[in-house]
């Protein structure tokens, strides 16, 4: 009795087994050979030893072997058996679920937005398999041996091959992660190391997690078969044609993995027409490809730009047709002390497309709120100028996205901010929330977090430059300074602006030579030499921290023309007398930048060609210490100078100007503009003119003469003025009129107020004129 019920209970096992599997899905509705050989289906009744609770467990056991014959029975009536799995070389033909059979055709037709991807998604699927056999291996303390996907592609057969020596599947696996489409066997691995709280490293290495990337090689392919073993001695061959059903047969197996480029083993499929063979141990696929995409399928070329856009990374060696194709490190992955110059700089140019070297590199890696591997580059020319000039569009940055070392996007579209266009380099973050196809990116909210922390840190990281190497940094902000200034007044400076202001840099009234050493102003040639001193570049903080105690507001000029122009403004005649410093602007953008950052540490960013500012006693003790200046003597009395403003206005200039009063700031010039229209105003005055009717031109002629003039009452020119034009010689009253009109120009020459200088070319001639001796007349012979 007991040996009965033992051989019924032994008997049951394996048919239970069967038909949980069969109604799940997961194997054919054929009968097992090794369940047709049971002896209790063939007639272990015929016991007479068996007692009532055996002979119930064989009347359950008969009817799931009937039920099973059914089935069997009526499938083979259906022509969707051809045979049982254990014959080799005999296929079976199974069918998709409807809906599996729709998602197989949305998969191939309308997921993904470039057919090159699936070179991506089958090198993942291969990455997946190589790691899965290393952790395993390794938890067995045994060593798994060459891991490696090799790729071999015959454009005269029109073929792809991709093998791996990784784990391989049985014909259970074949049907499951196959047969069942969006079931990602890599997703599960992962999930079963997580619950074993083990493996860490290995669930970070795995790539797939959708279940569907293997399906893309039927976008290429007309069939595609698939050749594995566990490295048990048993081959299996899965193929399809991606019409709903797909078939399964035992086939030969290799004697020996093979190594990348092996002749001996035939890794191209060429044995597939009559069975093929499966790798001794991991996973071959074969592509059939479609004439259509035979130049991006078949062709080894296609195929090896493919491999480096998307896969360049990879973990494992990927060698096509016999070379290796990602020979360079994923240097993100590792410690910034592990990586040396001559690496960072290969990486940035293979990542970055460019031609120079990075000036500076940021290598960093966070755990929370995301988990981010990064590798950031700041060049060293200007991306968007010179030969190798390369822009991004739109609201593409210069960075790559990857998660887990597979390439989402190039040129990553939403991550970073425009300004920040300029950083070149790559961002790995496995939580990084994807569609379905990889290809972009869902969670916007997240994405936009992930860009925050790259660009804050990025803004930090370059702040620490500047301190730590400042010559190195102002080099480098001279010519990427474009960007910064851009972040100050852009879009997003509301995010920004705090954190980007420190990074600016100035030319200064100081040279660098003050600056180190606290010394007075030199001349030009006091330098090392006699050489030039060198400029300062300064920053706000740098500015202020050295201000003097009087001083109320930070300075600046803007000077299109450039330090030379800039040092012969008669506006600094005062601030120089003070002792205040001034930052000179070159760009015309600049006076953007100031007007953006108002005020930085408690300080108000002013012009000084709008500065308040007044003539004290100390600024005028140091000018008589100094000695007098060109053109300057006694100063005209109040009642004069009056009468001289009065005269400006109203006879040499009426009209011309808001204003004429005498002036406390001026030391070597005659006169100065004020209240006129600041440099980027008239810059885009400048702009509007290209497209004005006659009523803006009036309105544009207003602003332009909205102007007043500020006379030194010490100058000798302003003492001739008002003797000549007192005179009663109407050849003096003349000079007066053409010398104050003259002052006035060269005041809005001083100020960059004048657009067209040509109109004062007859008032010089006639000025020349009236100064030169007139020639005695020649005796007539």
């Amino acid at each position: 009795m007991t040996r009965a019920r033992y051989v019924v209970r032994r008997a049951l096992a394996p048919l239970k087994a069967w038909r949980a599997e069969a109604a799940a899905g997961l194997v054919s509705h054929n009968l097992p050979g090794a369940v047709r050989q049971s002896p209790v289906t063939v007639g272990l009744g015929r016991s007479a030893a068996l007692n009532p609770h055996a002979m119930s467990s064989l009347r359950t056991l008969r009817g799931i072997a009937a039920s099973a014959h059914a089935v069997s029975s009526d499938s083979e009536s259906r022509g969707t058996t051809q045979g049982g799995a254990e014959s080799a070389g005999v296929e079976e033909v199974h069918s998709f679920q409807a809906e599996t059979r729709r998602l197989l055709d949305i998969v191939t037709n309308s997921l993904y937005t470039d057919k090159e991807v699936f070179v991506r998604e089958l090198v993942s699927n291969a990455s997946d398999a190589l790691e899965k056999c290393r952790h395993a291996h390794l938890a067995k303390g045994a060593d798994p041996g060459a891991l490696e996907v090799t790729i071999t592609t015959d454009d005269a057969l029109r073929r792809f091959t991709i093998t791996d020596s990784g784990m391989g599947m049985s014909r259970a696996d074949l049907v499951s992660n196959l047969g069942t489409i969006a079931r990602s066997g890599s997703k599960a691995f992962v999930d079963e190391l997580s619950a074993g709280g083990e493996g860490a490293t290995a669930s970070t290495n795995i790539i797939g997690k959708f279940g569907v990337g293997f399906y893309s090689a039927f976008m290429v392919s007309e069939r595609v078969d698939v050749f594995s073993s566990t490295g048990d001695g048993v081959g299996w061959k899965w193929s399809s044609s991606g019409d709903g059903t797909y078939t399964l047969a035992s086939c030969g197996v290799e004697l020996r993995a093979p190594v990348g480029g092996n002749a001996d083993a035939k890794t191209n499929g060429e044995e597939d027409e009559v069975g093929g063979k499966a790798p001794w141990r991991g996973t071959r696929v074969v592509l059939h490809v479609k004439e259509a995409d035979r130049a991006i399928a078949a062709a080894g070329w296609a195929v090896e730009n493919t491999l480096k856009k998307y896969s360049a990374f990879v973990g494992f060696p990927v060698n096509l047709n016999g070379r290796r194709t990602n020979d360079i490190d994923a240097l993100w992955t590792k410690r910034a002390n592990e990586v040396s110059d001559e690496d960072a700089t290969t990486f940035y140019r293979f990542v970055g497309g460019a031609l120079d070297a990075p000036a500076f590199r940021l290598h960093f890696s966070a755990d929370a709120p995301l988990t981010i591997r990064a590798l950031l580059f700041a060049p060293s020319e200007n991306p968007e100028k010179g030969f190798a000039a390369r822009g991004v569009e739109g609201d593409q940055s210069g960075l790559s996205l990857y998660s887990r070392r597979v390439l989402i996007q190039a040129n990553a579209r939403g991550l970073l901010p425009g300004f920040m266009r300029w950083v070149r380099g790559v961002v790995d973050c496995e939580d990084v929330p994807l569609n379905i196809s990889r290809e972009s990116l869902q969670d916007s909210d997240l994405v936009r977090r992930l860009g925050e922390i790259i660009t804050r840190r990025m803004i930090k990281f370059l702040g620490e430059r500047a301190k730590k190497e400042p010559e190195r940094y102002a080099e480098w902000y001279a010519k990427m300074g474009v960007f910064i200034k851009e972040g100050v007044c852009g879009d997003q400076s509301y995010a920004y602006k705090e954190s980007l202001v420190p990074l600016l840099r100035f030319d200064s009234s100081r040279k660098q030579e003050e600056v180190e050493e606290g010394s007075e102003p030199k001349s030009e040639a006091d330098g090392d030499g006699g050489k030039p001193a060198k400029p300062a570049q300064v920053s706000l903080d740098e500015y202020v921290a050295r201000m003097p105690a009087g001083q109320k507001d930070i300075y600046y000029l803007v000077s299109s023309g450039g330090r030379k122009q800039a040092e012969s403004s008669p506006y600094l005649e005062l601030t120089r007398a003070k002792g205040y410093e001034v930052l000179f602007l070159y760009a015309h953008v600049d006076e953007f930048v100031m007007q953006h950052v108002r005020r930085h540490k408690g300080k108000d960013l002013v012009s000084v060609e709008v500065a308040e500012l007044e003539d004290d006693a100390d600024a005028k003790k140091e000018g008589d210490a100094d000695g007098k200046s060109e053109g300057e003597g006694e100063a005209l009395g109040e009642e004069a100078m009056e009468k001289l403003c009065q005269w400006f206005a109203e006879k040499a200039l009426p009209g011309r100007v808001t204003g004429v009063k005498s002036s406390s700031r001026l030391r070597s010039s005659p006169a100065l503009l004020v209240g006129h229209e600041p440099e980027a105003m008239r810059r885009y005055r400048l702009m509007l003119t290209m497209m004005q009717d006659d009523a803006t031109a009036t309105k544009l002629d207003d602003l332009q003469s909205a102007a007043g003039l500020e006379l030194n009452p010490r100058h000798a020119i302003m003492r001739a003025i008002d003797a000549a034009r007192a005179s009663s010689d109407p050849e003096a009253q003349r000079a007066a009129q053409l010398v104050a009109e003259q002052v006035f120009d060269n005041a809005r020459v001083a100020a960059g107020a004048l657009s067209d200088p040509r109109e004062m070319v007859g008032r010089i001639n006639q000025i020349l004129e009236l100064a030169l001796p007139k020639p005695s007349t020649p005796p007539i012979p």
